[in-house]
């Protein structure tokens, strides 16, 4: 099923997740796959709309999480069982740990990166999504680099950092993905296009190398090495028939 696949790792995952599939299919059970990466997401979620075609749903414990598991089932049963929890880290403020102390002291314990989640981190508190199974070992922490932690497992809504961006208004011809592209980057229309053709760009967390595909109000893009944009506001067209678009690149 995986054959269209170059990748060795890639194909070896898509068989993995295909097999959760099926075994969820045949149980009647909600099954889970380990957290992904977009581009992992990517890749599966294709191969499952290409090889299975059963209902699933993606998890990560708050809207535009990063990193996400893939649920055989709809969001509504899935999120009956999600086989993950928030661990929250309390600190001084002041002490300056960042993502990569949380995920250095994390993977030090022999927690592999795909039982854990995004990591969120604040000026007092770090909220850290785990696998269950991984949860014992987390809960064990105390120290975080040369820094004293708590560990609770109070996660809220605040400890979502804001999404910072900078707004970009732009004119484009027409609202083909390499137009988009090439303002929210800062690219030649040219070089968007070949961005997107050699390399790809990540579409509402789809990998696409068409640079005529047709963006919408609301879409998002990301690319490796340029970041993330979402196409927040179409507006209306110049004197000279161009569109007038608003778009956020984030932080």
């Amino acid at each position: 099923m995986s054959h269209f696949i170059a990748d060795p790792e890639d194909k070896l995952l898509v068989r993995h997740i295909l097999d959760i599939a099926k075994r969820s299919e045949q149980s009647y059970r909600t099954l889970y796959s380990t957290f992904l990466d977009d581009r992992q997401l990517s890749v599966c979620e294709a191969a499952l709309k290409s090889a299975w075609g059963g209902v699933f749903c993606t998890l990560g414990g708050y809207p535009y999480a990063e990193r996400r598991i893939i649920a055989f089932s709809d969001e509504d049963a899935a999120l009956s069982g999600v086989p993950f929890s928030a661990v929250v880290f309390n600190y001084p403020e002041g002490a300056g740990l960042s993502h990569r102390d949380f995920l250095g002291s994390l993977m030090s314990l022999g927690i592999k990166r795909e039982l854990l989640g995004d990591i969120l981190v604040g000026k007092s508190r770090a909220a850290v999504f785990v696998i269950d199974t991984a949860l014992p070992l987390v809960k064990e922490i105390t120290k975080v680099g040369s820094c004293g932690v708590k560990v609770t497992e109070d996660f809220s809504e605040k400890d979502i950092p804001p999404q910072e961006y900078d707004e970009i208004h732009s004119t484009v011809a027409s609202l083909r993905l390499d137009a988009v592209i090439s303002s929210g980057f800062r690219l030649s229309r040219e070089k968007a296009a070949e961005l997107i053709r050699t390399k790809g760009v990540m579409h509402n967390r789809v990998e696409t190398f068409s640079p005529s595909d047709k963006a919408s109000e609301g879409d998002r893009f990301s690319a490796r090495g340029f970041g993330k944009i979402e196409l927040s506001e179409v507006g209306g067209q110049s004197r000279k028939d161009r569109i007038f678009i608003t778009i956020r690149k984030f932080r």
